[in-house]
């Protein structure tokens, strides 16, 4: 599997680091409202651990990616992830929590800063001659 991992073009150790912050963050956030504790219920608090949660897991998923980085795979991977953003807020009325279009605004946020990085980064390296 690890073999027909590298040949899809990801590092299989990196892309189960994205899957497993990806399900601890989905687990996390269908935790049901009552059961909360009270200090992670701050407002604002959640819109940082939003922005911070979904920048972890596409950072994660970035790392993943095997150089050169196919533009398909990039795309449809952080397509993926927003995707994910969407479906973690559609989902937790079901457990009693509130969905938030500022919640997955957070989301998008963090896959964005994240990505920006990484692009620089990957331009920096390639003006210094680096593939």
């Amino acid at each position: 599997m690890e073999e027909r991992m590298r040949r899809s073009g990801f590092r299989p150790r990196w892309m189960l680091l994205t899957l497993l912050a990806a399900g601890t963050v989905l687990g996390l956030t269908h935790i049901p409202g009552e059961d909360m504790p009270r200090v992670l219920q701050v407002h604002y608090l959640d819109k940082a651990e939003h922005v911070a949660a979904y920048g972890l897991i596409a950072g994660f998923f970035l790392l993943s990616l095997q150089r050169p980085v196919r533009p398909a795979v990039l795309l449809i991977g952080l397509a993926t992830l927003a995707t994910l953003g969407a479906l973690d807020e559609m989902t937790q009325p079901l457990v009693h929590r509130i969905a938030s279009i500022w919640d997955y605004a957070c989301d998008l946020i963090g896959i964005a800063l994240v990505s920006m990085v990484f692009l620089v980064g990957r331009l920096s390296g390639l003006s210094a001659g680096r593939p």
